[in-house]
Parts: C-alpha cells; sequence; structure tokens
C-alpha cells in the first residue's frame, strides 16, 4: 500500500485545467533546453556530479519541483508534499552527439519527451533533466544540452527560463554541504510551502459583456449563433480519439542575423513576436487553397508575471509558477487576399501590414489586463474532464500559437547558456500547431515547431519551415522574398 501524502495545497483552476488535459492524454509537458558551455578541463565524473548537485540546489529552492499530483481524474485535485526525491529518476544522462547532428537529435529526445505521460505522479514529482553532451570525439564533451521537461501544471515556460537561471547561479555559486542530500536522494521532511494558485495572485475584474460573451461562445446552442461570413482556417476539427504524438523541428536564427532581424522589426513598429506571426500567415497563405483557409487567428501567450500587485509576496522573478494567459489575433481576411494577389515589394508590404495587425491586437489585450482574462473564466467550469470532452468534433480555438520565451541572460561565468530551445506538447484541443521562440542574450535564437500529424498535415509545417528559413534572412537585408 503506498503512503498516504500530505496535501500542499489544492490545485488552482489553471492548474486544474493541465492536470485534467494531462488525465486524459490530450497534452503532456513544455520543455526549455539550454546548451551550456563545460569549463575547460572537466571530466566526465565530475561533470555528471556538478550536474546533479546543481539540480538538486534547485529543487531545494523551488517549492513547486518537490510536490506530486493525487486525484488528477477528479475535480479536488490536489498538489502532495514528496518526502524523498531520487534524483536517479528525474536526471537521465545520454551519449554524445556530434556538433552536426545534436539538433537531430535533440529534436527526436523532444518529440518523444513530448508524446510521453508522466508516470507515477502522485509519488514523483513530474518533470525529468535530460543531459546530451556535445563533442567532436574528445574524452570530455566541450558543450551540453540540458532538457528540463515537465508538467505544465507545476510551471509555466516562463519558468523553464527560471528553472536555467537558477541552475547557472548553481553552477556558479555550489553548496558545498547540500541540506538533505545523501547521495542521489533528497529528504524533505517538512511540507513545501507553495505559492498561491494564479486565480488568488492576479486579481482579474471580469466586464459583463466579456463574461456573457464567453458563456454564449461555450455554451449557447449553434442553431441560434450567426455564422461568421469568414471563417478562419483551424487545421482539422478536434478529434479525441487521434493518436496524441508530437514532431518537433528546432529552426536556427544565427546571432548575427538575430540582431539584424531585431534592428529590421524595431524599424516597423514591432517586435520579433507580430513578424513571425506574420511570415507564418504569410507561408500558410501560399500553401492552402483560399476556399479552406480565406483567413487565420493565431493566438500568442501572454504571462502574467507583470501584472502581479506591487505588494504581492511572490518573487516573480525567481520562483516557478504557471502565471499565464493568452491573446487571439484574428488577421482581417483583406489582408490575406493582400498577400495572396501580392509579389516583390507589395508582399514584403503586406507582410509588414499583417505584422501591425498583430501588434495591435496584442497591444490592446496587454492594456485591458489583468482584467477579462479567459483564465478567470474557468473558475465557472464544475468538471474539467467533462469540458474537454464536450469538445469531440468542435473547431479549435485557433490556427497556431506563437510563444515567445524571450531572451535567457546566458551569464557570464565559467558555466555559461549559450542557446536556449523552448518547445511543449502537441495539444489534442488546442491550436493546429505551436511555433516556440527562446534565445541568449546576445545569442541566437531558435523558432521550434511543434505539431501532431493527425492535427495538421506534417508536408503545411515543413512548407512553414522552410519559408521562414529561407524568408528571415532576406526580411533582415531588406530584399524581396523569393515566392
Amino acid at each position: 500500500m503506498k503512503p498516504q501524502l500530505a496535501v500542499a495545497r489544492p490545485c488552482g483552476y489553471m492548474e486544474k485545467y493541465s492536470t485534467a488535459r494531462h488525465s486524459l492524454n490530450f497534452y503532456h509537458c513544455v520543455s526549455v533546453t539550454g546548451r551550456y558551455a563545460v569549463p575547460p578541463g572537466t571530466d566526465n565524473a565530475t561533470l555528471r556530479d556538478t550536474l546533479q548537485r546543481a539540480v538538486a540546489q534547485v529543487v531545494l529552492e523551488q517549492p513547486m519541483l518537490r510536490v506530486g499530483i493525487i486525484d488528477q481524474d477528479k475535480q479536488s485535485t490536489s498538489f502532495v508534499h514528496i518526502p524523498r526525491v531520487d534524483l536517479s529518476e528525474h536526471i537521465q544522462f545520454f551519449g554524445s552527439s556530434q556538433p552536426d547532428e545534436v539538433d537531430a537529435a535533440l529534436s527526436k529526445h523532444l518529440s518523444y519527451q513530448h508524446s510521453q505521460l508522466w508516470p507515477d505522479i502522485e509519488q514523483r514529482p513530474p518533470w525529468r533533466v535530460s543531459i546530451i553532451p556535445v563533442s567532436n570525439g574528445e574524452e570530455t564533451p566541450s558543450e551540453v544540452e540540458i532538457v528540463y521537461a515537465f508538467h505544465h501544471a507545476i510551471s509555466d515556460g516562463t519558468s523553464g527560463s527560471i528553472f536555467h537561471q537558477r541552475l547557472l547561479e548553481a553552477l556558479g555559486n555550489p553548496v558545498k554541504d547540500i541540506p538533505g542530500l545523501e547521495g542521489k536522494t533528497i529528504a524533505f521532511p517538512e511540507p513545501p510551502v507553495l505559492p498561491p494558485p494564479q486565480h488568488e495572485l492576479v486579481s482579474s475584474r471580469l466586464s459583463w459583456t466579456f463574461f456573457l460573451a464567453t458563456l454564449w461562445a461555450a455554451f449557447g446552442p449553434s442553431w441560434l449563433k450567426s455564422k461568421p461570413a469568414v471563417r478562419p482556417w483551424k487545421a482539422r476539427p478536434i478529434d479525441l480519439a487521434q493518436p496524441n504524438e508530437t514532431s518537433t523541428h528546432i529552426l536556427r536564427i544565427p546571432a548575427a542575423l538575430a540582431t539584424k532581424l531585431l534592428a529590421v522589426a524595431r524599424s516597423h513598429s514591432v517586435t520579433l513576436t507580430p513578424l513571425l506571426h506574420a511570415l507564418i500567415v504569410a507561408s500558410a497563405s501560399r500553401r492552402i487553397p483560399e476556399s479552406e483557409a480565406p483567413t487565420f487567428e493565431p493566438c500568442s501567450p501572454i504571462s502574467l508575471r507583470r501584472y502581479l500587485p506591487a505588494d504581492s509576496d511572490f518573487d516573480a522573478k525567481n520562483q516557478m509558477l504557471v502565471l499565464v494567459t493568452s491573446g487571439d489575433h484574428p488577421i482581417p481576411p483583406a489582408l490575406v487576399t493582400k498577400l495572396r494577389s501580392s509579389s516583390g515589394t507589395e508582399y514584403t508590404d503586406a507582410i509588414w501590414e499583417v505584422a501591425a495587425s498583430v501588434k495591435s491586437t496584442m497591444n490592446d489585450k496587454l492594456a485591458s489586463l489583468p482584467h477579462d482574462d479567459p483564465g478567470s473564466m474557468l473558475k465557472y467550469v464544475g468538471d474539467f474532464h467533462d469540458f474537454f470532452r464536450q469538445k469531440d468534433g468542435q473547431e479549435r480555438s485557433n490556427s497556431w500559437e506563437l510563444s515567445n520565451l524571450g531572451a535567457i541572460d546566458g551569464g557570464s561565468g565559467t558555466w555559461k547558456m549559450t542557446r536556449a530551445v523552448f518547445s511543449q506538447s502537441a495539444s489534442v484541443l488546442g491550436p493546429g500547431f505551436s511555433a516556440n521562440m527562446a534565445g541568449v542574450v546576445g545569442g541566437e535564437i531558435t523558432v521550434t515547431l511543434c505539431w501532431n500529424n493527425s492535427v495538421v498535415e506534417g508536408s503545411l509545417v515543413e512548407g512553414v519551415i522552410a519559408d521562414l528559413d529561407a524568408w528571415l534572412p532576406e526580411i533582415a537585408s531588406h530584399k524581396p522574398l523569393a515566392i
């Protein structure tokens, strides 16, 4: 019989959203990967011990890494105290990859990780660190890829960035005697004090117009709803019986190109997020017939950490927690039509118009938050499992999702982080695919495409990848795009 575990606290509404998805096998995990330069002269045994102890330091300071999840198949889902964390169950070392093969190896690993359910989450915190050495045949690696993967109920994308920042701190300032660490096991005799859930930390006021419109969209009878004049493309309808497997592809934007792209985006008064959205709109409009895709409606996740009250005790810069919402970007059909009918400089101008449209909807959402936040409506969901099951056969919420983690400070000590990769599971219920952007300050940027071949044609996503790869250097150099 398994021991009775102490409840740390009940899961909040946004956390239940993720526990229910996981229990139904609809969504598995998020991952943030960092490439680290290994200090010269570090042998393999020292490398393993150093990384294990650094991870232990991070676990000690992050309460969300020390809890399991019980009753994920019920509405009474809770986080529970795990009194002993066996690091051998959470840290895995893999064989070395050649520098020119590491992206393929990493993509394969991420595809596998994002397609797996978390085992035994009542007794084992749902996170994992995978370490892939990068070596040219030397005895010791010059770099390592460190993959931090986690259940979305215990962390968000920003928390993945925080994990690597705290890991860098631990590597640069190792603790000689780590409290509770014996061999590969850390003992935690006392339950952790968890930060409050999102709905308690961020106060969101709902207007009556937003409240009623959201309820009508979710529960109003279809025969009473007016049909939209133009229906955006949103991949295949939700099919809960489809296999849930994730494919991933990492697109690299070298540091020099990233610098140019940031400059050209600023010259058009946008950031990289609207620009990437616009380029995906342009690519998809070339590859999907107008009859199927007269327009698109992508979305962007938004961190709510900036909306915490000034007197909040929560350390938004250093603590892991789920604090996230999302904003939609309906693309005006006239702009999609303009893209399809343009070429040369007119085509490039149309792309910048789409980017400006995305920026406008994004700014509107940022200005309205934390009020009229869709996540605040989750408190009215009585049964999350039924809520998701009822979506079978329905249209997806969005065409795609573009999530920008931003630039992580890679540090300046003996340990440095030189690259970041952000990825997530393809969702049975969510947008058609996701594009996940991350970088390090002053370094390269990666865009990782994640998709399910049962939801969207792999050839479409591969075509989008090919277009981005060709167009980004042309955009940065003010050249007409090759179409």
